[in-house]
């Protein structure tokens, strides 16, 4: 018997590394080479590029090759909600995708993956509708303690 990943508890990991990683970025306010941003985090640098090429691909971020390059956010802090980053991640379709992989091939699988859809489909607007309502600016404000 294969085990198999988790890749729903993968891409909630993914989306919290890829929203600290934004913050790091929006306090620098230029551009951060992705090991810098991988020692602010004390995450693995492979895997944290990973994410932002992601991030990259759904234009979130741009990316500056070079001795000078790093990673740099697209648009202002304030204007990028966290809705977009949870969709560039693919997080809902991963997680969906995992509980409809439960259900197996015959009539009540069916049944189930038609009616589980429905569930997931509406759980994943209601967490897009409350990440719009947030933007990166929100997450990055610095304390004054």
């Amino acid at each position: 018997m294969r085990k198999e990943r988790n890749t729903s508890s993968l891409q909630f990991k993914s989306f919290g590394l890829a929203l600290q990683a934004l913050v790091v970025l929006a306090r620098t306010g230029g551009i951060c080479p992705s090991c810098d941003i991988a020692q602010c985090l004390h995450s693995e640098p492979t895997l944290l590029r990973r994410i932002l090429v992601k991030l990259v691909r759904g234009r979130i971020l741009e990316t500056r090759e070079g001795r000078d390059g790093g990673y740099s956010l697209n648009k202002p802090a304030d204007q990028l909600t966290l809705a977009e980053v949870y969709l560039a991640l693919e997080v809902g379709e991963a997680q969906t995708r995992a509980v409809l992989d439960t259900t197996c091939s015959n009539a009540f699988g069916l049944q189930m993956q038609e009616r589980l859809a429905g569930v997931m489909g509406e759980i994943d607007r209601s967490v897009l509708e409350r990440l719009n309502k947030y933007t990166l600016a929100d997450l990055a404000v610095e304390n004054d303690d």
